[in-house]
């Protein structure tokens, strides 16, 4: 977290504060580790359905299908199964602080739940890197969040 600054109510006076973090740098940074230790046959990506957009933009994207609630980060990847190879999919929402999922999004995991998908929501960068390693996503033997997976 970044400290920020407030003036008091006193003139002279400084409050400084610990400012709360935004999803999009626990996003970024969670991507970059991403890059260097998720396994070679895990597809991923991100989902960009967040960000401010003008009406027409909206409207537009709307009409292209976007879903609303989509989560942040899909995984895909392939597990062995008792007879043969079984696809896998998680869905991995990422929130900062206590903020709570939205009408949407809480209909969107429901909806990943019926189909048989994992559907996690993280609030840091350690508890992502968590449920991916604890599903066999990370690289072997590579030390991510002060863990070896």
């Amino acid at each position: 977290m970044s400290v920020v600054q407030q003036r008091d109510l006193f003139p002279r006076r400084v409050r400084k504060f610990a400012a709360p973090q935004k999803e999009v740098t626990l996003h970024i940074q969670l991507v970059a580790m991403l890059r260097h230790c998720i396994r070679p046959d895990v597809i991923w990506r991100h989902i960009p359905l967040g960000e401010h957009r003008d009406p027409r933009t909206a409207a537009k994207l709307k009409a292209m299908g976007t879903m609303p609630g989509a989560a942040d980060l899909e995984f895909h990847w392939i597990e062995a199964d008792g007879d043969g190879k079984k696809r896998c999919v998680l869905h991995l929402e990422l929130k900062a602080g206590n903020r709570k999922q939205s009408e949407p999004q809480v209909a969107y995991e429901l909806a990943m739940r019926l189909l048989g998908d994992q559907y996690h929501v993280a609030r840091s960068i350690d508890e992502a890197i968590t449920i991916l390693g604890t599903r066999g996503l990370i690289k072997s033997n590579v030390e991510v969040c002060g863990r070896r997976w």
